[in-house]
C-alpha cells in the first residue's frame, strides 16, 4: 500500500495572499485610532483563519456558500470567544447573554467612533471593537471574491472601499507607504491566480534587454511572475511619484498635514458641517481656532453654514447656486424676506483664523452686507453662507473682515407674519415620506392653542429648554438626527430626551416643517472667550447648532432650543410679549449664566457593559441553532434584492409591444429609480411637476469640467446634467402622448433616454443612497408604499397659514 501524500491545497497560495492584501490594506485605518495595534494584531489572527479554514474546505471540494457560511460561523464563535467568553458555554459557544454582550461591545464601539475625532485616543479601546468587525467582513468579502468565486479583479472592490474611509474622513488621507504596500498585496494576488492569462501577454519584461522584449524570451511560470513584480513595481512607482510633479494633480501626498504628520494633531477639518461638528465638539482637547476683533456686538452664534436638506437620515448643504458674480467682495444684498423698516445694527468684525481651522466655508454672523475675503469666496442669495470655490482653498490661515446686521424684529411682525413665498415654502417644509406619524402629532400636540407660526416656534423653544424633560448631555451622543434617532430623542423611554445641539436643533427643526413654518438648521460657534475689549477667540468646544426659522418680514431668525446647561439664554424677540397675551403665558427667563469655559466639555465613551446572566448550557444548542439559521437565510438573501430588481427591469422592458407599452415601462421605471435613490414620488402630481422635482436631483455627469465643478457645490440640479434633462423631456412628450393621443410617438431611444435619466440621479445622490439603490431597492416594495402616500393627507398646503 503506497503511503499517501500530503499535498498543499490548490487554493492555498491565494487564500493566503487574500488574507496579507487584506491586512495589508487595514493598515490604512491605522490614523482612526492612536493604538493600531488593538485592531490591527487580532484582525491579522482572524483574516489567517478564514484564509485556513477556507482553503481546507475548497480542497474538500466543499460548494462556495458552504464555505462562507463556515468562515462566517467562524468568525462569529472567534468574535463570541474575545468579547463574551465568560458568558458562553466552554468559553467558545455563544449563548442569549454572550449576544447581547456583544451587540453591547458593538454599541460602545460606534458611541467611540462618533464622539471622537480620529485619531481615538487610545485609552478609548471600545473603537477597536468595530474597526475589527469591519476588517473581518472585508476579509470575508475578499476570500469570497478572489478564492470562492476566482475572480481577483472583483477583489479589489472591497479593498478599494477599505481606502475610501480614511481618504474621506483623515485630513491626511492614507501615507504612501500604506497606498505602496496594499497595490503590490494586490499584484501578487493577481500574479498567483492567473499566470495563465498573464502568460497570453507574450515576451518576458526581461533585465538583459531593458529598451526592447524579444520572441526569444520565454514566457514561464517563473517569467510571468518577475514580469508582474517589475509591472507592478512601475506602474505603482509612477502612481506615487508621478502625481508630485504634474501641475494639475495634488501635490499634498507627503505634506503630513494630517494627524500624525508635522501639523497639528488638534486640526479641525470641516467639510461637512454637522459630521465634523459631531465629530471635533466632543475631542479630547479645546483647541483655539479663530479670532475676532471688533467695537460693536459680541459675535455670538457666528455661522458657518446652513443645512437645509433633510432626507431622513441627516441634515445636509442642498445644491447652491455660486456664479462668478456672487463673489465675496464687497457689498451684498439683503437677505431674503427682510423688510426695510425691520429695527437693525451694522457691525464691522475683523478676523483671524489659525492654521488648526481648514473650513471651506467662511464664518459670518448672519446676516452679512459686506464681506472681504482673500481667494475665490461665494456666497448663495437664499442662504448668504460663503463657500470656497476652488478646491483645496480653506480658512486655514486666512484673513478677513465683514459687516452683518443685528437685527431685532418687533413682536407684532413675528407674530403677524403673512405666509412665506411659495419657492421659500416648498423647500423648507419639505419631509421624507417616511417621516412617522408620531413626529407631527406630537407637534401638534406641544403647540396646541398657540394662534400663530411665531408662537408655535416660540412654544417649542420652551418645550425644549425648559418644561419638555430634555436634558443636555455629551455622554450619550451615539445618536444621529435621521428618523429612527428622532424618535427615540423624542420619546419618553430611559434613552429619551437627552442630547446635545445638534439633535435640540434637528428635532426643532423637523418639528417646524411638520406645522408648515419654513425651518433649517445652522451650524458655527456659540459663544466665544472674551480676551480684550474689542477681541474675541472661538475654539473647538463652542462648535454649536441651531435652528433658523422663516416668518415674512423678518426673513430667517434664530432659534436656541438647547437647554440652559450649554446656551444660558435666548433672543429677545422670543421673550417679548404678544399684544393680548397674558404675562403668565411668557417663557421663563434664562438660567444662570455660567463660566465660560464650562461649555462643551468631553465626556470619554462608555466602556463595555457587563451582560445580564443568559439561560446558561441548557440554552446552548438553540442559541447556536438560531445563530447558523440567521447566518444561512442573511446569506441566501443578500443578492435577492439586486437580481430581482433586475429581473423586474428585463421583464418590463421584454414585455413592450406597442410604443404605449414602452412609454409606460420608461415612466416606471423611472419611478423606481428615483425611489430606490430614497426620492420622493408622488403619482398624485402632474407629469410635469414630477419631472421637475426629478430634474432637481441629478448631478453632473461624470466628464464636467473642472471649471464647471467649481461653480455649483454640490452639483445638482437640472443644469447640472442637459443631457439627461432634455432626456427627461422627451420621456414626459411620449408618456403624455401614450395617455392622452390617439397616435404614440416611436420609442426609438427611449430606453436609452430612461438610462441617461438615471445615470443623472445616482450622480446626484450621496455614495450611501447609491450603495443602497443597487443591494437595497426599495422599489420592490413601492406599491405598498404609493398607496400610503396617496392616502396621507399633506401636512401643510403653500401659501396657506396653517397655524391660524
Amino acid at each position: 500500500m503506497s503511503e499517501r501524500e500530503l499535498r498543499w491545497p490548490s487554493t492555498g497560495t491565494v487564500s493566503v495572499l487574500a488574507a496579507l492584501t487584506t491586512w495589508v490594506s487595514l493598515w490604512a485605518w491605522a490614523g482612526f485610532t492612536e493604538r493600531a495595534s488593538g485592531f490591527l494584531i487580532p484582525t491579522l489572527g482572524g483574516c489567517l483563519m478564514l484564509a485556513g479554514i477556507g482553503m481546507l474546505l475548497r480542497s474538500a471540494r466543499w460548494p462556495f456558500p458552504l464555505v462562507l457560511l463556515a468562515q462566517a460561523l467562524a468568525v462569529f464563535l472567534w468574535l463570541n470567544h474575545r468579547w463574551a467568553a465568560d458568558l458562553s458555554a466552554f468559553g467558545w459557544l455563544p449563548t442569549s447573554a454572550s449576544v447581547s454582550q456583544i451587540g453591547a461591545v458593538l454599541a460602545d464601539a460606534v458611541a467611540a467612533a462618533q464622539s471622537y475625532a480620529a485619531p481615538v485616543p487610545a485609552e478609548v479601546g471600545e473603537i477597536h471593537a468595530v474597526l475589527i468587525l469591519a476588517g473581518m467582513a472585508c476579509a470575508l468579502m475578499v476570500d469570497l471574491l478572489a478564492c470562492g468565486l476566482r475572480r481577483v479583479p472583483a477583489a479589489g472592490l472591497p479593498l478599494l472601499a477599505v481606502y475610501t474611509a480614511p481618504v474621506s474622513i483623515l485630513d491626511g488621507g492614507v501615507p504612501w507607504w500604506g497606498f505602496v504596500a496594499g497595490a503590490l498585496a494586490f499584484l501578487s494576488l493577481l500574479a498567483a491566480d492567473e499566470g495563465r492569462r498573464i502568460a497570453h501577454w507574450g515576451r518576458q519584461v526581461s533585465m538583459s534587454n531593458r529598451f526592447a522584449d524579444t520572441v526569444a524570451t520565454p514566457a514561464s511560470s517563473a517569467s510571468i511572475r518577475d514580469s508582474a513584480r517589475k509591472i507592478g513595481f512601475t506602474a505603482t512607482g509612477l502612481a506615487v511619484v508621478v502625481p508630485i510633479f504634474v501641475p494639475v494633480f495634488s501635490g499634498t501626498l507627503f505634506d503630513g498635514s494630517g494627524p500624525g504628520g508635522d501639523g497639528d494633531g488638534d486640526a479641525v477639518a470641516i467639510s461637512n458641517p454637522i459630521v465634523n461638528m459631531r465629530r471635533d465638539l466632543f475631542r479630547g482637547r479645546d483647541v483655539d481656532l479663530l479670532r475676532v476683533s471688533t467695537s460693536g456686538q459680541v459675535p455670538a452664534y457666528l455661522r458657518v453654514s446652513v443645512l437645509d436638506s433633510f432626507d431622513g437620515e441627516t441634515w445636509k448643504p442642498s445644491g447652491r447656486d455660486i456664479p462668478v458674480e456672487q463673489r465675496a467682495e464687497g457689498t451684498i444684498a439683503l437677505p431674503p424676506g427682510l423688510d426695510p423698516g425691520v429695527t437693525r445694527r451694522e457691525s464691522e468684525y475683523e478676523v483671524q483664523v489659525g492654521s488648526q481651522f481648514r473650513s471651506r466655508w467662511l464664518p459670518t454672523l448672519y446676516p452679512a452686507t459686506e464681506v472681504d475675503a482673500r481667494g475665490d469666496w461665494r456666497y448663495d442669495t437664499s442662504t448668504l453662507d460663503f463657500i470656497s470655490a476652488v478646491d483645496g482653498q480653506t480658512t486655514a490661515g486666512l484673513d478677513y473682515r465683514f459687516r452683518a446686521l443685528e437685527v431685532d424684529p418687533a413682536i407684532e411682525t413675528l407674530s403677524n407674519a403673512g405666509p412665506a413665498p411659495d419657492e421659500v415654502f416648498t423647500q423648507y417644509t419639505e419631509l421624507p415620506a417616511s417621516m412617522p406619524d408620531q413626529v407631527p402629532s406630537l407637534a401638534r400636540e406641544v403647540t396646541a392653542g398657540q394662534p400663530s407660526r411665531f408662537e408655535k416656534a416660540r412654544r417649542l423653544q420652551e418645550w425644549f429648554r425648559e418644561d419638555g424633560g430634555f436634558e443636555y448631555s455629551l455622554e450619550r451622543s451615539a445618536g444621529g438626527n435621521g428618523t429612527e434617532d428622532l424618535l427615540r430623542f423624542l420619546g419618553t423611554g430611559p434613552e429619551s430626551r437627552v442630547g446635545y445641539c445638534e439633535q435640540f436643533a434637528s428635532a426643532m427643526a423637523v418639528m417646524g416643517r411638520t406645522l408648515g413654518i419654513p425651518s433649517r438648521v445652522a451650524v458655527g460657534f456659540l459663544k466665544p472667550d472674551k480676551v480684550s475689549d474689542v477681541d474675541y477667540v472661538f475654539s473647538a468646544h463652542d462648535l454649536h447648532a441651531w435652528p433658523e426659522m422663516y416668518f415674512e418680514g423678518a426673513g430667517w431668525i434664530r432659534f436656541e432650543p438647547t437647554p440652559a446647561d450649554r446656551a444660558e439664554g435666548v433672543p429677545g424677540y422670543t421673550l417679548a410679549q404678544v399684544p393680548g397675551e397674558e404675562p403668565s403665558a411668557l417663557p421663563s427667563s434664562a438660567a444662570p449664566s455660567r463660566l465660560p469655559d464650562d461649555f462643551d466639555r468631553p465626556s470619554a465613551a462608555p466602556g463595555p457593559r457587563a451582560g445580564d446572566e443568559g439561560p446558561g448550557p441548557d440554552g446552548t444548542a438553540r442559541d447556536v441553532l438560531t445563530a447558523i439559521g440567521v447566518a444561512m437565510v442573511t446569506a441566501v438573501l443578500v443578492w435577492t434584492p439586486r437580481a430581482l430588481r433586475l429581473l423586474v427591469r428585463r421583464r418590463r422592458w421584454s414585455s413592450v409591444s406597442s410604443p404605449a407599452d414602452a412609454a409606460e415601462v420608461a415612466w416606471s421605471e423611472l419611478r423606481d429609480a428615483a425611489v430606490d435613490l430614497g426620492l420622493p414620488w408622488d403619482d398624485a402630481v402632474t407629469l410635469r411637476t414630477r419631472a421637475r422635482a426629478l430634474a432637481a436631483s441629478f448631478g453632473e455627469p461624470p466628464g464636467a469640467s473642472a471649471e464647471e465643478r467649481s461653480l455649483r457645490t454640490p452639483q445638482t440640479g437640472a443644469h447640472a446634467h442637459p443631457e439627461a434633462t432634455r432626456a427627461l423631456e422627451r420621456i414626459v412628450r411620449h408618456v403624455e402622448r401614450a395617455r392622452f393621443s390617439r397616435n404614440p410617438a416611436e420609442s426609438e431611444g427611449l430606453r436609452e433616454d430612461v438610462a441617461l435619466c438615471e445615470e443623472a440621479l445616482r450622480a446626484g445622490a450621496t455614495p450611501r443612497r447609491r450603495l443602497r439603490a443597487t443591494w437595497l431597492p426599495a422599489s420592490l416594495v413601492r406599491s405598498a408604499s404609493r398607496r400610503r402616500t396617496a392616502s396621507a393627507p399633506p401636512l401643510a398646503e403653500p401659501g396657506l397659514d396653517r397655524a391660524l
